[in-house]
């Protein structure tokens, strides 16, 4: 948590108020993964470091036309953080633009751990990190990981719940989506193949 709380006052102390840019796409919570034609936006090692926690973006209104986000938002509570970030996003997005969202899928995780008390999705998370393992504790504790992730994560999504906080904050046809379309629109995004424990969801400012 040190660590975690060291790259928001980094962040917040680089943080431009106003930001001009060129780009239409926005890859919020990009992590080691900048991709050209987008502006790359984290909190540390980005093209602009941003707490965008703090529910507040440096952007003119209008600004993107695509705004994508994988596994960013289950780390964000989700009355003081998330909603503000969302309602900004809305704002600083063009009028038919579409913002992407990926998340660990909370129906999904419980489904498995009720019917393979999580077993299918331990061999799924090898299968993608080799390396990855949950040491000597038994599957149940897979469940706990997904969750809490350390103490990182705040909130796990279902398709109800996502839908609810997009709208919330102002955007409309949301609609649950795969890596596939994602990658479809935008092959630039490397493959996670993650939709066996994940939720996609897409939706429009208007």
């Amino acid at each position: 948590m040190l660590a975690f709380e060291f790259k928001r006052w980094r962040s917040r102390a680089s943080a431009p108020l106003k930001f001009e840019t060129k780009f239409k796409r926005l890859h919020l919570g990009c992590g080691d993964r900048l991709l050209e034609g987008w502006l790359n936006v984290d909190m540390i090692g980005s093209d602009l470091d941003l707490d965008f926690a703090s529910g507040k973006l440096p952007f003119p209104d209008g600004q993107f036309d695509s705004i994508v986000s994988q596994h960013v938002i289950e780390h964000l509570s989700l009355e003081d953080e998330l909603v503000p970030l969302f309602k900004e996003c809305h704002r600083c997005m063009s009028s038919e633009g579409w913002i992407w969202i990926s998340t660990p899928d909370m129906k999904k995780v419980a489904k498995s751990y009720l019917d393979h008390n999580n077993e299918d999705m331990i061999a799924d998370r090898k299968k993608r990190l080799p390396d990855w393992t949950l040491g000597e504790y038994p599957p149940q504790q897979f469940m706990n990981d997904i969750f809490h992730q350390g103490l990182e994560h705040r909130n796990l999504f279902d398709f109800g719940l996502l839908k609810w906080t997009l709208e919330s904050s102002g955007f409309s046809s949301v609609q649950e989506s795969n890596e596939r379309e994602l990658l479809a629109a935008f092959p630039e995004f490397p493959v996670r193949n993650d939709d066996f424990q994940s939720i996609y969801v897409k939706a429009q400012k208007s």
